[in-house]
């Protein structure tokens, strides 16, 4: 006798957030991501994002700096920079730091036009990897890019803007709040519980950071936080292991300087960039494939029926299906 087909519910269909998901679920919802990472070409979207994200490095470093040298001391900056070697292989790290130690020597009394010329200059090159990561999350989300040049300027800069200001944050808070807690008693348990809360607060902005993008870069009704969550946390976790991974590997069996001479450093650099963004671009592809598993209303506001949602990730069930439509 033929079985009975299993009921929608058992795959996830009626979940109001990915912990409802069965393990069923989960299991169509990893084989279609497995499906559409070869389809939307993910390898290929990430190498232009790294592309880009090279271009902005160096001018987002001089602006960094020069900012920081209108309220402080710009050599804090550069200190700084040392975090690189817990997360980057040496060399990329090295080639980093030496940018930023040649900027804050040469911070003086000109700081104010470098640091509006070096914005301008970081705000150029950096809008285009997070216009790339636009179309690369559209891509991901199986939507079209059809708002208005002025709107998707402004949330391009809006984005870019946003990106550095938690650089400016996360550096503020390394490197000013030390100085600050040493004038107050207990200063050496302050120094040492800073030591620890820096990392807390350097993975804090990374989740931060990704989960903006996931919620306002693409063009389509925004996800809840709740269908957004699942996505970030893996991306965070898989980037962080992987760039330590990637690290030792550089370190230990990497042959970079050997194959492209003194150019190694930022074919390093390159590779860690596109290994960011890949990672960043799976976990938007795990947050659509979790909406596609539902038949519920994942954006924000009042439920409206399917069709009616402003998104496809929303719109589209796939839940019953064991192979991507």
């Amino acid at each position: 006798m033929e079985k009975s087909r299993r009921p929608l519910a058992d795959t996830g269909q009626t979940a109001r957030s990915p912990l409802e998901i069965p393990r069923a679920g989960w299991k169509q919802v990893l084989l279609r991501l497995y499906y559409t990472s070869e389809e939307n070409h993910t390898s290929l979207v990430a190498s232009g994002i790294a592309f880009y994200s090279l271009l902005g490095l160096f001018p987002a470093i001089a602006a960094l700096i020069s900012i920081w040298g209108l309220v402080s001391d710009p050599a804090q900056v550069e200190q700084q920079f040392a975090l690189l070697n817990e997360f980057i292989p040496a060399d990329a790290a090295n080639m980093i730091t030496a940018q930023a130690r040649s900027v804050s020597a040469s911070a003086g009394a000109g700081m104010s036009l470098t640091a509006i010329f070096g914005l301008l200059l970081t705000l150029y090159s950096a809008s285009k990897g997070v216009k790339t990561f636009m179309e690369g999350l559209n891509i991901i989300y199986g939507e079209k890019e059809d708002r208005s040049i002025i709107k998707r300027t402004l949330l391009n800069l809006g984005l870019t803007l946003g990106m550095i200001l938690m650089v400016i944050v996360t550096l503020f808070c390394v490197a000013v709040l030390p100085i600050l807690f040493s004038f107050l008693p207990f200063a050496g348990f302050f120094a040492y519980a800073l030591y620890y809360v820096r990392w807390l607060l350097l993975l804090g902005m990374i989740t931060l950071a990704i989960a903006v993008l996931y919620r306002f870069a693409p063009n389509r009704k925004a996800a809840r936080w709740e269908w957004l969550s699942i996505g970030t946390i893996v991306a965070t976790v898989l980037w962080i292991a992987a760039s330590i991974g990637f690290s030792i590997y550089v370190s230990n069996f990497g042959s970079y300087n050997e194959t492209y001479g003194s150019i190694g450093a930022v074919i390093v650099v390159l590779m860690w960039f596109w290994l960011s963004a890949y990672i960043v671009l799976l976990g938007a592809g795990l947050n659509c494939e979790l909406e596609r598993q539902t038949s519920r209303d994942s954006t924000v506001g009042p439920a409206k029926p399917l069709g009616r949602r402003g998104a496809y990730a929303a719109d589209s069930v796939a839940g019953d299906e064991s192979q991507p439509s």
